[in-house]
């Protein structure tokens, strides 16, 4: 009984860690503010373009200034994905929650 227990938290520990290691690795490279930086250089180049017109006394339309150029991907598919992850990060939460809690009344107790 004592060896399941041992295998057990074994692997929960290793599961742990791994799931930690998988999140900052993710973090660390950046693609967060690589998205970030992106949407702010097309931001800048926007402004840059309205400045430009202005100087050159063409006609303003602000709508032309705001399109987004980027490709709408958005299919069956992706929203079942969506779903699915969403319903996964709530359960991986909570599971968490759980297996910390369950750690902060082994600490408690002994």
């Amino acid at each position: 009984m004592k060896e399941i227990k041992k295998n057990g938290m074994k692997i929960i520990i290793m599961t742990v860690f791994f799931l930690f290691l998988t999140l900052y690795i993710t973090q660390a490279s950046g693609y967060d503010e690589y998205n970030r930086a992106r949407a702010t250089t097309l931001t800048n180049q926007e402004i840059a373009s309205f400045e430009q017109d202005l100087k050159e006394g063409k006609e303003i339309n602000p709508s032309d200034y705001l399109k987004k150029n980027e490709k709408d991907y958005n299919n069956e598919f992706s929203k079942i994905g969506l779903k699915i992850s969403l319903q996964i990060e709530k359960t991986f939460e909570k599971g968490m929650n759980a297996f910390f809690k369950a750690l902060e009344d082994m600490a408690r107790t002994k």
